[in-house]
């Protein structure tokens, strides 16, 4: 095994680990958000923060892996700006970086609203109209489903190869 496989191989390792992290905090936060009782509510957000981590952690590293697997490879990740065609792996790269901008645009100002609405749900002991409309945010969820959708495919891109 090459110093080029390891790379590759942790590379699909570390993106498989990220969409079991976005799927992971997809499922516990759906179950926070249905929860009835402000406590199990606050609980289960808190279990959604090691998914979380892993989320951010592995975003970056699968980034990082990729585009030095692909440096080892020899293979240029700039596509057709750089001479080459449009492949799967200028594809990939696009989506991802499609989705650093949901970050400052939708993730932190959506989740300042969010930790408001919880904090005064807190202070009145219950889940409040406003903790619901937090939950319950379409942009947040647009982007949610968005960013799921665009790991799968890049993950689907990366292990397909189909052109």
């Amino acid at each position: 095994m090459t110093a080029t496989d390891v790379v590759v191989l942790v590379h699909a390792l570390v993106a498989v680990l990220f969409m079991a992290g976005l799927i992971g905090r997809w499922i516990v936060l759906g179950a926070a958000e249905r929860a009835t009782e402000l406590s199990a509510m606050k609980a289960l957000t808190t279990a959604a923060g090691p998914f979380e981590r892993i989320v951010i952690v592995g975003s970056m590293l699968v980034l990082l892996f990729g585009v030095v697997a692909a440096f080892m490879k020899g293979r240029s990740i700039l596509g057709p700006l750089s001479g080459g065609s449009i492949d799967w792996l200028f594809v990939s790269l696009l989506l991802y970086l499609s989705l650093i901008p949901l970050v400052p645009i939708v993730f932190l100002p959506r989740g300042k609203v969010f930790e408001a609405a919880l904090a005064a749900a807190e202070v009145e002991g219950q889940v409040t109209p406003e903790l619901r409309a937090a939950w319950r945010d379409p942009v947040v969820r647009a982007a949610h489903v968005y960013e799921l959708a665009a790991v799968t495919v890049v993950l689907t891109l990366m292990l397909t190869k189909p052109f």
